[in-house]
């Protein structure tokens, strides 16, 4: 025993003089050895080979620490980031009250999965709060789940607006049992009922169950219609409603003009403001706008660059002002500064001698009545 004890002792310092094994297995041979050793040299000698080790050993792992490095808010723009890279369908979920199915509501999605087949199938998606259509989900307790086709851009963004009108121009029918709104010529319509209501932060997980499912919900002119899903994907920060819309004004997706008028360039300005701040942000609006007229030659006229500039402005102070939980919402954005939408909030900063020259039209010229603002 003693023997075996000199060899593995003697083996253990030589691998350690040629720079070998220092690993934690051999600090628990050396401990292994000390018990069964009474005191001696060769006792004192392993607690020094074990000391030496110790001390020699260079940590080939380092465990960081996630508390400080990932962050809560690290964490959320991590997650933003890797879902930006995943495609989700767009989904209308539509709804109304029971004993007016004339109030109808409809709210875009992109949270829309399944989550199980048996023993009944489940679906899930997931609204905003507080919000108009939440507060009609809960008082229907039902809804329809329409799939958008790839060409429903229009229905996507009418949607995404808390307007009362939201069907207006929609292709529709209401359920002739449930009374409940249906989109056309989209991919599908699942009828839901409400299974579970989960809050989450800021949204509300909706587990609905599916009683009905129609495939290839008939177009305008009754046929069904076999087609390719909306998609998106949140390259930026963004809804899904403003990515959708962003999109079809970059692409000049062929929706009516009337999309494209006063609201839908401060939808785009507001976008790439919030993303690029408003410095960087001017010059690609006004090239955005620009390459959206050329696109469409009877309007090329109507670019004006002072007028254009002065909304940027306008715009940029709105966001500095609005702060909460709806700043990141377009409609709310318009609805607490209706100056915003308002043709006739240019002639306070501008007097018509000053504005509605060839000059002005072609260079940008700074108001005569009043500086521009920087909050509103």
């Amino acid at each position: 025993m003693v023997a075996y004890i000199r060899y593995t002792t003697s083996f253990l310092i030589a691998s350690h003089e040629r720079g070998e094994f220092p690993t934690s297995k051999h600090g628990l041979l050396l401990l292994l050895l000390l018990l069964v050793l009474p005191n001696s040299s060769l006792t004192m000698s392993l607690c020094g080979l074990a000391f030496t080790i110790t001390k020699s050993i260079t940590p080939r792992y380092h465990i960081r620490c996630l508390s400080t490095i990932n962050t809560p808010s690290k964490v959320i723009e991590n997650v933003r980031g890797i879902m930006r890279k995943v495609p989700q369908p767009v989904v209308v979920v539509t709804t109304s009250k029971p004993e007016d199915r004339n109030h109808r509501r409809g709210i875009t999605v992109a949270s829309f999965t399944s989550v199980c087949l048996k023993p009944e199938p489940l679906v899930s998606f997931c609204v905003q709060t507080p919000s108009r259509a939440s507060d009609l989900l809960h008082s229907s307790g039902s809804m329809v789940l329409n799939m958008l086709a790839h060409e429903q851009v229009q229905q996507s963004i009418a949607f995404s607006s808390p307007t009362a009108d939201q069907f207006k121009d929609i292709p529709f029918f209401d359920d002739p049992i449930t009374g409940l709104p249906v989109l056309m010529g989209t991919l599908g319509a699942m009828h839901c009922e409400v299974y579970k209501v989960v809050q989450l932060g800021d949204h509300e997980m909706w587990i609905t169950k599916v009683l009905k499912v129609e495939e290839g919900v008939g177009g305008e002119h009754g046929v069904r219609e076999e087609a390719k899903p909306l998609l998106y994907y949140d390259r930026c920060y963004r809804s899904v409603g403003d990515q959708v819309f962003m999109k079809a004004f970059a692409d000049n997706n062929d929706l009516a003009s009337t999309k494209w008028m006063h609201r839908a360039h401060l939808r785009m300005a507001w976008n790439y403001i919030r993303e690029l701040g408003p410095d960087a942000a001017e010059p690609v609006i006004k090239e955005t706008i620009r390459t959206h007229f050329s696109k469409n030659p009877v309007k090329s006229r109507d670019y004006h660059e002072t007028i254009t500039s002065f909304y940027i402005a306008l715009v940029s102070a709105a966001v500095r002002s609005f702060k909460g939980d709806d700043a990141s919402d377009f409609f709310a954005l318009v609805e607490h500064f209706p100056q915003l939408l308002d043709s006739k909030t240019i002639e306070t900063y501008y007097s018509p001698d000053q504005l509605y020259t060839d000059h002005a039209k072609h260079t940008f010229v700074k108001p005569d009545l009043k500086p521009l603002p920087t909050y509103l």
